[in-house]
């Protein structure tokens, strides 16, 4: 079609100069095929800018869902088998003979309701607790840890720690579930009334997560999520605040099967 048109206004082309433009009509109709060998050739070309336009937004798009996993150094790594060089199964004589130096031990009894802990830190830094539960350490008194009880339980709030996923101390609870799946906030009475979030699509073995704890001015302490108003003792929902976020990530597991 295109073709066509370029010929036949190469055709009049010569009849206008042999003619020396005195006829207007034929003028007349020289504009309109100039007119619509334009319209021609533009509309010959629009399909395939509007195809390379498509493909290009079709790559950036694929481009997005495409989402880099975070480099976790081993030392700051939180998994189902620990925090950092503290591995659960492991005995605190045996983290000590693998710690850096500068890295200090220092019991803090007692840290919660019937729990001891030991808090280590390194360059005055504090990276992690070890937890235990009150009675069970060998030592004479059954309270302190000793180098030969085995390592079973693990917090931290030390923001430089995270999942292999990326997930820290200090991220929103949001932006936690655009990774783990919905979070269901909950807490217990009886347990010190400590807030904890559990994520619908990950099984997070041997992981949990406590919420932040926020003071109100007019209302004494409250909590990161929305709690029903009725007496109870368990409380469940999925509704929380927006500044909510993750407050520590604990690690723990049975002493009869702890991992090695």
């Amino acid at each position: 079609m295109v073709s066509a048109a370029i010929a036949a206004f190469n055709q009049l082309r010569f009849v206008v100069s042999v003619q020396n433009h005195q006829d207007f009509k034929i003028q007349v109709v020289f504009m309109k095929i100039v007119v619509l060998l334009a319209l021609l050739v533009f509309s010959a070309c629009q399909p395939q800018k509007s195809e390379s336009q498509f493909q290009t937004t079709e790559t950036a798009s694929s481009s997005k869902q495409v989402i880099a996993k975070p480099t976790v150094a081993s030392e700051f790594l939180i998994s189902a088998n620990g925090i950092g060089k503290a591995k659960l199964g492991r005995t605190l004589g045996e983290l000590k003979q693998i710690s850096a130096q500068n890295t200090k031990f220092e019991v803090v009894t007692p840290f919660m309701l019937n729990i001891n802990a030991i808090a280590v830190s390194h360059n005055g830094l504090l990276q992690y607790y070890i937890l235990y539960n009150a009675g069970t350490s060998s030592h004479p008194d059954g309270s302190t840890p000793t180098d030969n009880d085995l390592i079973t339980f693990l917090m931290t709030d030390n923001y430089n720690y995270q999942t292999e996923e990326g997930v820290k101390v200090g991220m929103p609870i949001q932006q936690a579930e655009n990774i783990y799946g919905d979070a269901i906030l909950s807490y217990n009475v009886d347990g010190e009334s400590g807030e904890y979030i559990t994520f619908g699509n990950k099984n997070l073995q041997n992981i949990g997560f406590k919420a932040s704890y926020f003071q109100l001015i007019c209302e004494g302490f409250g909590f990161s999520a929305i709690y029903p108003e009725y007496p109870g003792v368990s409380y469940t929902t999925d509704k929380y605040l927006d500044r909510a976020a993750i407050s520590a990530i604990e690690v723990s597991c049975l002493p009869t099967n702890c991992l090695n």
